[in-house]
């Protein structure tokens, strides 16, 4: 995505004197002081047009006195462009930007939780992702990476009774020792005093949540007052695991966020880091990611819209649906050799040239699929039970798309065409045809029809990536291996001595990363899902930020959920359709 003009980048610097700007070949920074931070914030917002949030995140710096630096991402829909913004806490204080940007409510709080960075001002400042109490914070960078050992933690007893705090924790014993009877009881006797007459859980194991999510709702009736979320329960620490490894090792990891959609993870992964790096990709491999992450696309909608149409009573739709599916999972293991958690991409192309045949199967699946698609309309498009839980329901405004930065076919539900893939073409994105469907009214029915015709351009991409495919010769390089961060595929390592010493060395000192900063995203089934690189030149990222489109997609669901009924939370989330392993990461 383009980044600031230099032309506005210039107005800014003439009304703001001491503004220090960074400009990198992929991302533009602007460095501000605290004192003038909200200020400088509103102006960008209300003046030059940056109203959609992105995200938040804080960097540290140990050896500093102030030693956090916030770092705000923000954009400009009007101009198509981005920016980052950077201030230093002072005193591990930053003011808070939910005034500016609703949004930024589940932001702050997960930095407060990972960093202890405290943001005055915000109304509900508590932990996103451990438990209340909880004294450490995981991505300082003195928290050592292995955690602590089982037998300094106190019993779960002892911290809910307060007789002693928990020194440290290791992440897969925490939540392991959160939702117990105790702790919910105890929760629920807190909120009764002060919201509805009755607390209903929901969650964290329901088939109706889609995941691990813990709802809390305070109902008056059938009438929700008011609904919290619990995230955190598939927590484990991604973002601090990737600091401690090569780029090339963190890429597995990417495929277990969004579990239905590794392909497309992997994708906004290595662009980041082959950004970094410097590393063209050659053509073929461009077109065979393209063609696979638009049938991870559609393998991604079918599950949505199956288990979506079960919460609502449509069985036969779930079936339907999970009869293509088996289709494109077994295209994408006659390729990657795996189903789920492929690993098929890698930095500098893909892992393997396309298998004997795949072209043919995939353009019979393409073939196919066209009927499929107007079965799963005549079951549910007008019917009437169907429109009856979706229509006029958890209504989102184009203004909302901006002040909670949502993304993906919830954003565009509301009439919002923001899709990364027409406004920072990547992959071979520019080389294709295809169009942005939108709604009108931003309600549940609305996301159901984007994501039905998404399907449809799905498949003029792939119609398109295969003819390009054809074309090309077979011996043409799928993966630039001549860049000297780019390993070499397997069986050239086992006949060249110069391809094996070079895998060598990147398996043992990492690759050679210039210092410098990376933002950058790509259109997740579930929205944009970005990733944000700090190197200082090192083998391994000094800071890797998840941008989850997930997580602030589900961030709304508060407000929607607000005076609607239960019936309605049900249709609402599988709306948004969260994937907790993207959202807690």
């Amino acid at each position: 995505m383009p980044w600031i003009s230099k032309e506005r980048e210039e107005r800014i610097k003439n009304r703001y004197k001491d503004v220090n700007i960074i400009r990198y070949e992929h991302a533009v920074s602007f460095e501000v002081g605290k004192d003038a931070f909200k200020d400088f914030l509103k102006y960008l917002k209300d003046e030059e047009g940056f109203k959609h949030f992105v995200d938040l995140t804080c960097i540290d710096f140990p050896d500093r006195d102030e030693r956090f630096q916030g770092v705000y991402t923000l954009y400009n829909p009007d101009y198509n462009e981005r920016v980052i913004v950077k201030t230093w806490a002072h005193n591990g204080r930053l003011p808070t930007v939910t005034d500016l940007w609703p949004g930024a409510k589940w932001g702050e709080r997960e930095a407060y939780d990972m960093f202890g960075v405290e943001f005055e001002g915000h109304e509900n400042l508590k932990r996103m992702f451990l438990w209340e109490g909880y004294p450490h914070f995981p991505l300082r960078k003195d928290f050592p990476l292995e955690g602590y050992k089982e037998e300094e933690l106190p019993s779960l007893t002892e911290v809910l009774a307060g007789r002693e705090d928990p020194p440290s924790h290791d992440f897969e014993l925490v939540h392991t020792k959160i939702a117990t009877l105790e702790d919910i009881e105890r929760t629920e006797r807190a909120r009764l005093k002060k919201k509805a007459q009755l607390v209903l859980n929901w969650g964290p194991l329901h088939p109706g949540t889609h995941g691990t999510i813990w709802f809390l709702f305070d109902l008056e009736g059938e009438e929700v007052v008011q609904c919290d979320v619990i995230l955190g329960q598939l927590h484990r620490g991604m973002e601090k695991i990737a600091e401690h490894l090569h780029y090339f090792q963190f890429l597995p990891y990417t495929d277990r966020m969004d579990y239905i959609s590794a392909i497309c993870n992997e994708l906004s992964y290595v662009q980041a880091v082959e950004k970094l790096l410097g590393i063209e990709v050659p053509e073929k491999a461009k077109y065979i990611r393209t063609m696979f992450a638009e049938l991870q696309r559609i393998n991604s909608h079918l599950l949505w819209l199956g288990t979506g149409a079960l919460d609502l009573g449509a069985l036969t739709v779930f079936l339907y649906a999970f009869r293509e599916r088996e289709k494109i999972m077994d295209i994408i293991e006659g390729n990657a050799g795996y189903r789920l958690t492929t690993a098929f991409l890698r930095i500098g192309g893909v892992h393997y040239d396309l298998a004997e045949g795949t072209l043919d199967v995939v353009k019979a699946f393409v073939k196919d699929f066209y009927g499929r698609l107007k079965e799963y309309h005549s079951l549910l498009t007008r019917n009437r039970i169907w429109l009856r839980r979706t229509k006029d329901k958890g209504i989102i405004t184009k203004e909302d798309v901006h002040a909670y930065g949502l993304s993906g076919p919830v954003a565009r539900g509301s009439g919002v065409p923001y899709d990364l893939r027409k406004l920072e073409p990547y992959a071979a994105y520019d080389e294709v045809d295809f169009d942005i469907p939108v709604g009108e009214v931003g309600d549940v029915y609305d996301r159901y029809l984007v994501r039905m015709e998404e399907m449809v351009q799905s498949l003029r991409i792939i119609e398109q990536c295969v003819e390009k495919l054809e074309k090309l010769p077979k011996s043409a390089p799928y993966i630039n291996k001549k860049h000297p961060a780019v390993m070499s595929p397997k069986q050239d390592v086992f006949h060249d001595l110069e391809d094996m010493v070079k895998n060598f060395r990147i398996v043992v000192h990492g690759e050679e990363a210039p210092p410098g900063e990376v933002f950058s995203s790509a259109e997740n089934p579930r929205g944009e899902l970005g990733f944000f690189i700090h190197s200082k030149g090192d083998s391994r990222p000094y800071r890797l930020r998840i941008r989850s489109g997930a997580l602030y997609n589900l961030s709304i669901f508060p407000k929607l959920i607000q005076g609607g009924s239960i019936a309605d939370a049900i249709a609402l989330l599988g709306s948004l359709d969260p994937v907790v392993g993207e959202t807690d990461r």
